[in-house]
């Protein structure tokens, strides 16, 4: 089950892309998941724990078709007025996807895998409905910013206090087992951004120490 969320927190987390630092943080994001959606052949794309609707619209104007689940009320109340017409929006658990087998080309999973009950669960259900990749971008516990996320959230309750973030390397050894659970072959490319020090020096994107890791699963039968 997908952690739910009060319409405050909602409302919070939808507001901070109107921030300075979230205007540049979606910038940064949105220039590397293009990056690997490019790599990823397909038209219709799963939008899991979307929230409200953020990277829904953005998938949706860029022509993807999209459908975009979540669990909470709130965040799909405000996801629902977002999109309109531009995407279908259902209330669904990340971990039990209410869809056949291959029934779209690409799952897309953005910030969403650290606030369910069971992540494994939820990659398993991504690789059995998606017919060629896996998107996906969470925080990088190995990072500056998600170790100071984590420790804010042990010292005072907020939305982080019960996430779970990955590393590169926890994230694509969940990913292959996915999908040799569901009897496909599992290739995988991540890179990364969001770093203080790419303001004033160049970094290589597969620094194991960037905030938001992007990671494509392309599934392939064995």
């Amino acid at each position: 089950m997908t952690q739910d969320f009060p319409e405050e927190t909602a409302s919070r987390y939808d507001r901070w892309y109107q921030t300075r630092f979230g205007r540049w943080a979606d910038r940064l994001e949105k220039q590397l998941l293009a990056e690997l959606l490019g790599q990823a052949q397909g038209k219709s794309v799963l939008d899991i724990g979307c929230g409200t609707g953020h990277f829904s619209l953005w998938l949706a104007e860029m022509g993807y078709d999209v459908t975009a689940i979540d669990n909470s009320d709130a965040m799909l109340q405000i996801a629902g007025a977002k999109l309109g017409h531009a995407a279908t929006v259902q209330q669904m658990s990340a971990e039990n996807l209410e869809f056949p087998d291959n029934s779209f080309d690409i799952a897309f999973i953005v910030t969403a895998l650290e606030f369910v009950d069971d992540p494994e669960k939820a990659l398993n259900e991504a690789a059995r409905v998606a017919r060629k990749s896996i998107i996906l971008g969470v925080l990088n516990r190995q990072s500056l910013l998600g170790r100071w996320r984590k420790f804010t959230g042990l010292l005072k309750r907020n939305t982080y206090s019960d996430a779970r973030f990955f590393t590169p390397g926890e994230l694509a050894r969940l990913c292959r087992q996915a999908a040799a659970a569901n009897t496909k072959e599992a290739d995988i490319y991540w890179s990364g951004a969001l770093c203080l020090r790419q303001l004033v020096m160049k970094q290589s994107a597969r620094c194991p120490f960037r905030a938001f890791i992007g990671m494509r699963v392309k599934l392939g039968r064995s």
